[in-house]
């Protein structure tokens, strides 16, 4: 699944909501992926850096899907140079 429906009016991802593949609509929560992230270094500037980059990507949508989501950490994670951290997130969510 790809995204949704783009955002014309916002960059904020509070109004973010994310379709996960059952169809069901949630509310994005940032703080999952923190976790992530968290759970794949202990650096907490790493942590950060990639984050919000994730999260501005984001902003932009107002309806976005899981894979999305998860397609977007990976390719954060590869174009900042932390293959590692993509192939061990990977590895985690599959």
């Amino acid at each position: 699944m790809d995204v949704i429906r783009r955002s014309q009016a916002t960059m904020d991802p509070t109004g973010l909501t994310v379709e996960t593949p059952s169809g069901k609509h949630t509310p994005f929560n940032s703080r999952k992926i923190h976790a992530a992230l968290a759970d794949l270094t202990n650096d907490p500037t790493v942590v950060h850096r990639v984050e919000s980059l994730i999260v501005a990507q984001l902003a932009g949508f107002d309806v976005v899907a899981t894979g999305t989501i998860q397609a977007t950490i990976v390719d954060t994670l590869e174009q900042l140079g932390y293959a590692h951290m993509a192939k061990s997130y990977l590895k985690a969510n599959h």
